[in-house]
């Protein structure tokens, strides 16, 4: 896999410039399916609302990456993945080929220290299952990755991702990767059925002087409790810090780690080291096969945070993301309640 950078699409004849009533900073609306796509509301009001939410199977792409994704549509056009990623602080994000195949219009944003030209777009809807998300604030790259044999590219990159911002104007978010699908709400709180079936996390949604927002949740591993933020755009499992490591090397199972660099979209390849935890403590949960990267203290990838967490722990559970209550669930094996 590599990263392909295009030409600036500013000089490209093909791409349009952002028009000054392009609602391209503006509102955050949401748009829903309930009253067959007529009624465009910011507030999530109707009682009929209230008691509804709606199921979408996982993306086939979770078969290769096991991110958190479905499938969407950019307004009337093509059928795209939607990465539900929580570790990307904006709402919504875009690269070079989103805008050439669906003539988005763009506003480029100065990059004095990056090698990668970005900005922002004008995104009318963006359709995810029973929703449509209206002229949300859109960030873009010019940038994508690739497959690529002997230089050809075999598959690219077309996956937009929703980032924190995004998410968190739904009441739940539930990723059940045993029947391999999200359950969204708007209206409705998330109730479990067998409420003891269930371990909970308290988590925090903090905001840097950016504008980015991140999402922390608290959490034991292997008996200590450790603050990590959760990335449900990656199919990983732990990225830790060395310091981080350090501390809880000792009470995990030995562990062979091999220097390595893992991609993230994005942002680049960085160095690590890398292993395989057979049997790793998590909650109220064993997680088998649990892989682990250990980054320097200085890597940009734990410079928010001492460490990440990713989907691969949670593949065979149900893990919901409760924002009305900043809590997150885990469902957890019969064996292991009591």
């Amino acid at each position: 896999m590599v990263v392909v950078s295009s030409n600036k699409l500013k000089d490209n004849v093909d791409v349009r410039s952002a028009r000054s009533d392009d609602s391209i900073y503006c509102s955050d609306w949401v748009k829903d399916a309930y009253d067959n796509n007529q009624r465009i509301s910011s507030q999530i009001n109707d009682a009929k609302k209230q008691q509804d939410s709606w199921r979408i199977k996982y993306h086939d792409s979770y078969s290769t990456n096991h991110w958190m994704v479905v499938e969407g549509k950019i307004g009337n056009g093509k059928n795209y993945p939607i990465v539900l990623d929580t570790g990307a602080s904006v709402g919504l994000f875009v690269n070079d080929i989103h805008i050439k195949e669906n003539n988005l219009s763009i506003r480029p944003l100065k990059n004095n220290n990056d090698s990668v030209g970005w900005g922002m777009c004008h995104l009318p809807e963006l359709q995810i299952g029973q929703v449509t998300l209206t002229n949300w604030p859109c960030f873009y790259q010019e940038q994508h990755t690739e497959i690529q044999l002997l230089g050809l590219p075999l598959t690219r990159d077309k996956a937009v991702i929703a980032g924190l911002q995004a998410l968190c104007r739904f009441k739940y978010i539930a990723f059940d990767s045993v029947k391999e699908e999200v359950e969204f709400s708007l209206g409705r709180l998330f109730e479990p059925e067998k409420p003891d079936s269930w371990s909970k996390y308290r988590f925090e949604i903090e905001e840097d002087l950016g504008g980015n927002s991140y999402l922390f949740v608290k959490i034991p591993v292997s008996g200590e409790e450790i603050e990590l933020q959760l990335d449900t755009g990656s199919g990983r499992g732990l990225a830790v810090a060395e310091e981080l490591w350090e501390k809880i090397r000792s009470k995990i199972r030995p562990v062979k780690l091999k220097k390595g660099r893992d991609l993230y979209p994005y942002i680049g390849r960085f160095l690590c080291k890398r292993g395989v935890i057979e049997e790793l403590d998590m909650g109220n949960r064993i997680v088998r096969n649990a892989m682990i990267s250990v980054f320097p203290d200085d890597s940009p990838i734990v410079d928010e945070c001492s460490g990440l967490l990713g989907m691969q722990y949670f593949q065979d559970t149900v893990m919901v993301l409760d924002f009305e209550r900043n809590l997150m669930w885990v469902k957890v094996p019969p064996k292991a309640i009591g």
